[in-house]
């Protein structure tokens, strides 16, 4: 492989790293994955106004009723990266509270596989190969794992506080600024009329360091009581990658799609033996 399909291969592997749990975040876009930046302290201000969109959004995506009872759900869908003229296809497997599998295949990176069971959370693609991943990437993987993380939002962030309306994607959007318990600040945009969360900017870490990522939710659809975007584009600098939703389905799963490969059983008894 010559330079510049090497670089175009990092930075499309980057971008997988970014998109490999988004089809969970179909049903799961949690209140903290947004625009992330430490703050020295966090002061426990919860704005009603704020709180009121944030209820209105639950609300609008099914209610606490119908995301409590999701346990199953998977996902097919088509990643498009137009710039590059590469295409792939993203599938999700969830099982509440903590089991997922996202499977990615993309030409010039091949096979990339990311998943969590119990507490163990791993990655395998051809760049990187087997790891268990380290705690600032495993959390995000973690809350999407779990549907009902989302409606723990006053819980987890001690600050919820409403910034008026703003232009997002190109329409008017409520601002809502958050700061979770970890002292991380965060906003997300919401429509004024259907209540939904229009997208996100995000600091994302990933292997090759933290990225900043602009995430756009398009074209939601009802399914199964839920309402879901069927349309996700994300930023990352100059690059623009699209992820189209083929399929839905709440069925149950076989477990045995969560089981940890070899390799990754590996890790966790090396990982026991350093301890």
């Amino acid at each position: 492989m010559n330079s510049m399909k090497t670089r175009k291969a990092a930075t499309l592997g980057l971008a997988l790293l970014s998109l490999a749990g988004l089809p969970a975040v179909l049903n799961a876009a949690q209140t903290n994955t947004a625009q992330t930046t430490a703050v020295r302290s966090v002061d426990d201000t919860q704005d009603a106004k704020a709180i009121e969109i944030l209820d209105q959004w639950i609300e609008a995506i099914g209610g606490s009723e119908k995301i409590r009872e999701t346990k199953f759900q998977m996902t097919k869908a088509t990643l498009s990266m137009p710039a590059a003229g590469i295409s792939g296809t993203i599938e999700t497997y969830l099982q509440a509270p903590d089991k997922m599998l996202v499977i990615s295949k993309i030409p010039m990176i091949g096979e990339t596989r990311q998943g969590m069971n119990g507490n163990v959370v791993w990655s395998s693609d051809p760049m990187s190969g087997p790891r268990l991943l380290p705690e600032a990437e495993a959390k995000t993987f973690i809350n999407e794992a779990n549907p009902a993380y989302r409606l723990e939002f006053r819980k987890e962030n001690p600050v919820i506080e409403y910034q008026g309306e703003v232009e997002f994607d190109g329409k008017q959007a409520h601002k809502i600024r958050l700061v979770n318990k970890d002292g991380l600040e965060s906003t997300q945009y919401f429509d004024p009329e259907s209540h939904l969360l229009r997208g996100t900017v995000a600091i994302t870490p990933t292997p090759m360091g933290q990225v900043e990522v602009t995430t756009f939710m398009r074209e939601y659809i009802e399914t199964n009581g839920m309402m879901e975007p069927s349309k996700v584009v994300q930023r990352m600098g100059p690059q623009e990658f699209s992820v189209t939703i083929d399929s839905i389905s709440y069925d149950e799963i076989d477990t045995s799609m969560f089981d940890l490969p070899e390799a990754i059983k590996a890790l966790v008894e090396a990982s026991k033996e350093e301890d």
